[in-house]
C-alpha cells in the first residue's frame, strides 16, 4: 500500500498540473481523503483493535451507549507514539493510544491525512451485512421461526419484493442483497405479534421502524439539514426503545462496533457526502467481474496466470470498443464546434419523487379473452366487469351525470362484443434517469394451467391503493358504437376493486397507513379507469391480528385479510414521497 501512495506525497505537497472537468489546466494538490472497507478492513488500516471503534476513543464496553460523549482519536499523539518505533517504549506508547504496534504504516507520512477522520459509512457491510442481520435474528427469537415463516409467506407480491417461498429463517449465508431485501417487508414481520406474557409490542414495532428509518434516510442521494436531524433522531428512536429485547432476555449486551459506528454517520455524511458515494456494494459487484467470472474461464489449473490473461484481453476489447465508439461519435458531429462542458450546463440533484412513465407492450398479452373468463372467480375473477364498463362509457361521454343518472343511462348499454384484447403487465420507466430499466410494474394475470389443468403459473393481481384485475383496450365496434370519433377514451383501461382512502393519521407505533377495502351493500366497489392515471405499485402489509391464519396463502391474502398497512419501506421512492 505505500507503494501505491508513494506518488501522493509529492504531489500532495506541491502539486501537480491536471485537467479539471471543464477541459483547463489547473494546479491540483490530490491527496488521499477516504477510506472505504469494512469493518475487519477498517482496523487493518486504522491498527485499532478488533472489537474498537476506528474513529472514537469509546472504550469497547461502552459501545452500546447512546449518544457517545468520547472524542475523536488524536493523530498527533499516534504519531508521536508510532516514532518510538526500535525503542523499549514503543509497545507501552502504542497501547496508550489505543493502536497496535504497527510499523510505518502508509499514511505516517501522507500529507493532510488523518487516517481516523477518513473511514467512511458502508451500507452493506454495517448496515445490511450487520445492524439488519442482527435485527432480523432478533425478531425471531421474539417472534418464534414459524411465526416469521408464516408470516414472509403470506405477503403479498410485488415488483420490488423477492418472493421467500420457504420463509427465510432457515436460509444460510444469507447475503447483502437477500438482508436488502428483507428489511423491505421487515416491519411487516412484527406488526400485531404477540409478546411472552400479553406485553405490548409497541417498543419492539418502534425500535424496527426507526431503524429501517435510518437505514432509508442514510441511503438518500441528497441530505440538507432537515434530512440528518432525522437520521439522528431515527438512532435516537432506537436506542430508547432497544430495552425491549433486554426485557424479553433475547440480547443484552448492544457493545457491538457496527452498532456505535451509526453515530458517526451524521457527521461523516456532513464530511464527505452522501452514503452513495463510499458503498462497498459496487466494489463487492467487481469480484464477479475480476474473480469468479475469470477463474470460471481457465482450465481450473495454474489459474492465476490463466485469469490474468483473460482479464488483460478483457480490459483491451473494451478499450478498442469505446475507442471506435468514440471514433464514430466524433464523425457524426461537428468537430470544430465540440466543446468538453457547456457553460450552461449545471449539476442537477437526483430527482427524488422519480416520476414514472408508463410503458405498455405493443400487443396485447391475450388477444380476444371472452367476458365470460373475466369475469370468472377462477379467472380474473372481475365478476362486475360489464356493468362497470357501461358506467364508463356514460361517464366519459356524459362527465357532469350524477352517480344515480349514470346507473340509470349504464342499464341502456349494450356491448357489440363478448370479448376483448388483455394486458397482463404494466411497466413504468424513467427515460431521464433510468433509461429504459423496468423500475416497478404491475401484474394482472389469472392463473396458468396446463392441458391436464394444472397451475403452472399461479395468479397474480396488484395493488396500487387499488386492485388491479384486469387490463384491456375496447373494440372497434365498442368505440365506433358509444364514442365520437373527435373525443375517443384512453387506448388502455383498467378493471379495479377500491381500497379505502389513508387514515387521519398514521398507525401510532409503525407510522403507516390503514387502508382497506370499500365495501357497499355486500358487495366490493369497482371502476374502469385509465390506466393513466396509475402512478407506480403499492405494497399492503397484512394487519395479522395476532398469529397468522393457516388458511391463508400469498395469493388470496388481498382477498382474505380485512385491513392492511401501506408498506412505505417497498423501495427508495416510495419511503421519499409516503414515508
Amino acid at each position: 500500500m505505500s507503494r501505491i501512495v508513494e506518488p501522493l506525497k509529492l504531489a500532495g505537497m506541491d502539486g501537480i498540473v491536471m485537467m479539471s472537468g471543464d477541459s483547463i489546466m489547473r494546479r491540483c494538490h490530490p491527496i488521499f481523503a477516504a477510506f472505504i472497507g469494512d469493518y475487519p478492513e477498517q482496523c487493518l488500516v486504522t491498527g485499532t483493535m478488533n472489537g474498537d471503534c476506528p474513529i472514537c476513543t469509546c472504550p469497547r464496553n461502552e459501545l452500546g451507549e447512546h449518544p457517545s460523549q468520547h472524542e475523536l482519536r488524536d493523530l498527533d499523539a499516534i504519531l508521536d507514539a508510532l516514532e518510538l518505533l526500535g525503542s523499549p517504549q514503543y509497545t507501552q506508547a502504542c497501547n496508550g493510544v489505543q493502536i497496535k504496534p504497527l510499523q510505518h504504516p502508509f499514511w505516517e507520512d501522507l500529507p493532510y491525512l488523518n487516517i481516523f477522520q477518513s473511514i467512511t459509512p458502508d451500507i452493506l457491510h454495517q448496515l445490511y451485512q450487520g445492524i439488519m442481520k442482527h435485527m432480523i435474528s432478533w425478531v425471531t427469537e421474539v417472534v418464534g421461526a414459524a411465526e416469521i415463516d408464516a408470516r414472509v409467506r403470506r405477503l403479498p407480491p410485488n415488483h420490488s419484493m423477492h418472493a421467500f417461498q420457504k420463509g427465510i429463517t432457515t436460509l444460510s449465508r444469507v447475503s447483502g442483497t437477500e438482508h436488502k431485501q428483507m428489511s423491505h417487508f421487515l416491519l411487516g414481520l412484527v406488526i400485531d405479534v404477540r409478546l411472552p406474557g400479553n406485553a405490548s409490542p409497541a417498543r419492539l414495532v418502534r425500535a424496527t421502524r426507526s431503524l429501517l428509518d435510518f437505514l432509508y434516510f442514510a441511503q438518500l442521494p441528497v441530505h440538507s439539514d432537515s434530512s440528518i436531524d432525522a437520521l439522528e433522531m431515527a438512532l435516537d428512536e432506537f436506542h430508547a426503545n432497544k430495552g425491549i429485547f433486554e426485557d424479553l432476555g433475547v440480547h443484552n449486551n448492544f457493545n457491538i462496533p457496527k452498532l456505535h459506528f451509526l453515530q458517526h454517520y451524521a457527521e461523516l455524511i456532513k464530511l464527505f457526502g452522501t452514503t452513495d458515494n463510499f458503498n462497498t456494494e459496487a466494489t463487492e459487484r467487481l469480484h464477479i467481474d475480476f474473480a469468479k467470472d475469470a477463474y470460471a474461464a481457465t482450465n481450473h489449473k495454474d489459474e492465476f496466470w490463466q485469469m490474468m490473461k483473460w482479464l488483460e484481453r478483457k480490459e483491451k476489447v473494451l478499450q478498442h470498443a469505446n475507442f471506435v465508439l468514440w471514433r464514430h461519435n466524433l464523425s457524426m458531429t461537428d468537430a470544430e464546434n465540440v466543446i468538453a462542458v457547456s457553460p450552461a450546463e449545471h449539476w442537477q440533484p437526483p430527482d427524488l419523487a422519480c416520476l414514472f412513465r408508463i410503458k405498455m407492450t405493443r400487443h396485447p398479452s391475450r388477444k380476444l379473452v371472452p367476458f365470460r373468463e373475466i369475469t370468472s372467480l377462477s379467472s380474473h375473477g372481475a365478476t362486475h366487469f360489464i356493468p362497470a364498463l357501461a358506467r364508463f362509457i356514460v361517464q366519459y361521454n356524459h362527465p357532469r351525470l350524477s352517480f344515480q343518472q349514470i346507473e340509470d343511462r349504464a342499464v341502456n348499454i349494450h356491448l357489440p362484443c363478448d370479448s376483448i384484447p388483455v394486458f397482463h403487465r404494466i411497466k413504468f420507466w424513467n427515460n431521464e434517469i433510468h433509461a429504459t430499466e423496468t423500475l416497478d410494474s404491475i401484474h394482472a394475470q389469472p392463473a396458468v394451467k396446463n392441458s391436464k389443468g394444472r397451475v403452472v403459473k399461479a395468479a397474480r393481481f396488484d395493488t396500487c391503493l387499488i386492485q388491479v384485475r384486469a387490463v384491456f383496450t375496447l373494440p372497434q365496434t365498442v368505440l365506433k358504437r358509444y364514442f365520437d370519433p373527435q373525443n375517443p377514451p384512453p387506448q388502455h383501461l383498467t378493471y379495479v376493486e377500491w381500497f379505502s382512502a389513508f387514515s387521519a393519521l398514521p398507525d401510532p407505533q409503525s407510522g403507516l397507513y390503514k387502508v382497506r377495502r370499500v365495501v357497499r351493500d355486500g358487495e366490493r366497489q369497482v371502476s374502469i379507469v385509465p390506466v393513466s392515471l396509475i402512478c407506480r405499485s403499492a405494497h399492503l402489509l397484512p394487519k395479522w391480528g395476532g398469529a397468522v391464519p393457516a388458511e391463508w396463502t400469498s395469493l388470496d391474502v388481498l382477498d382474505a385479510c380485512p385491513s392492511f398497512l401501506l408498506n412505505v419501506f417497498k423501495d427508495m421512492y416510495t419511503y421519499f414521497n409516503v414515508g
